[in-house]
């Protein structure tokens, strides 16, 4: 079990008074900076990777399955070995 030092309560309890926005904008925050340095690199690549996907679903190229069965895949693949 994990236990608060005093001053991470008192933060706690101060985060806690933010409005919602506040609180999620918080989260990111923390989340973010669990996650190490940001790979410039990495953000371009995906930029470049969601640009063509989204071409191909303007186009009509792209093959969409349904929520329904990527959920379905996802499981699956889940329970395997």
């Amino acid at each position: 079990m994990w236990v608060m030092t005093e001053a991470t309560q008192r933060v706690l309890d101060s985060a806690l008074e933010l409005s919602e926005e506040e609180r999620a904008l918080l989260t990111l925050r923390l989340a973010e900076s669990l996650d190490g340095p940001l790979d410039e690199g990495a953000e371009a690549a995906w930029a470049k990777v969601i640009s063509r996907r989204v071409a191909e679903v303007q186009a009509g190229t792209a093959k969409l399955v349904s929520a329904e069965d990527a959920i379905a895949k996802a499981r699956e693949r889940i329970k395997r070995p």
